[in-house]
């Protein structure tokens, strides 16, 4: 396809009844995958199969696809009608729709009431529910998108276990702490603080201790803010190389962080401290909070198990 092809197929809303937007949906973005182009490829060649054109595109990047899709970030405001008319929905399968079958067919029923069209890459022309056929079509690839996310979230489920029950951390490091693998990609041999954002929390938790009438989560979220610095989350996109969302800090996840047993260097499973089993795990140090070599060891089953090379990070501000 060339580039005056791309053009034509770009263009601004002009009511002509064929302005579609382009969905592209991918619940891990990494530097490497190429699946937002080969989409984009897809949903183009699908529009241009059907004559119409792409008024703008609904990127929802790092989003599940368990989300309903009148909940996404950015196909959900054209859904409930806040960024303004268009003609139908193009996306290159049923699963970049979703991967919910409630989710897709409503989508797909939507699109219907709305007398507006539905495209996927592989189908020929658009959509047509009131056809049993299509209807039946449609239902079994968003039946087929529903269970493949059913055993990923099953494999997800088994891997936590295997790994809770190993003593390892598993999923997104807290605020403060940061994974360190001594091999790319592989398994996180130890947990230490990160540099930058342990000191952040430090220095909140000095000055609310230090003028606790005056000084509160909110004014220290409003002060961080101010100061440009990075919320958690923009924080975790920085350090995995991803772009940010520009997300402020707010002032309830801030008392979270402050409050949390993962902060004191607990290792933790739906924000509860993993119980121990009796066994000893070496992992590095925490620099900069206590010295030596650390060790996670259990005390006895009841007792909570520290993550490996943490230390308190509240404890330690006076």
């Amino acid at each position: 396809m060339g580039d005056t092809d791309l053009n034509a197929i770009e263009r601004p809303y002009d009511g002509c009844g064929q302005c579609v937007l382009g969905v592209r949906r991918l619940s891990r973005v990494k530097l490497a995958t190429s699946s937002p182009e080969r989409q984009r490829e897809n949903v183009l060649t699908a529009t241009a199969s059907v004559g119409a054109h792409i008024i703008g595109w609904a990127d929802d990047w790092e989003v599940s696809g368990a989300t309903d899709p009148v909940t996404r970030p950015r196909l959900g405001p054209w859904l409930r009608g806040e960024r303004g008319p268009y003609d139908g929905l193009v996306a290159a399968a049923v699963d970049r729709l979703g991967r919910n079958i409630v989710g897709c067919l409503n989508t797909g029923y939507k699109m219907r009431d709305e007398k507006k069209m539905l495209v996927t890459y592989g189908h020929d022309g658009a959509w047509n529910p009131d056809d049993s056929a299509d209807e039946n079509r449609f239902t079994m690839e968003a039946w087929g998108a529903q269970m493949e996310l059913r055993a990923i979230q099953r494999r997800n489920r088994d891997a936590t276990v295997k790994t809770r029950a190993a003593g390892r951390p598993k999923g997104k490091p807290s605020y403060g702490f940061q994974y360190v693998r001594k091999v790319m990609g592989g398994k996180i041999d130890q947990v230490e603080l990160h540099p930058h954002a342990s000191e952040v929390l430090r220095n909140v938790a000095r000055r609310i201790l230090a003028d606790p009438d005056n000084v509160t989560c909110s004014s220290e979220a409003a002060r961080l803010n101010r100061a440009g610095e990075p919320s958690p989350a923009d924080h975790l996109a920085v350090t995995y190389g991803k772009l940010t969302g520009g997300r402020p800090w707010l002032p309830q996840s801030l008392k979270n962080i402050l409050l949390s047993e993962a902060t004191l260097g607990y290792l933790t499973h739906r924000d509860r401290p993993v119980l121990g089993r009796g066994k000893v795990t070496p992992y590095g140090s925490a620099r900069g909070c206590e010295a030596g070599p650390h060790t996670r060891r259990s005390v006895a089953p009841s007792s909570p198990e520290r993550l490996p090379g943490a230390a308190d990070l509240i404890a330690n501000t006076c």
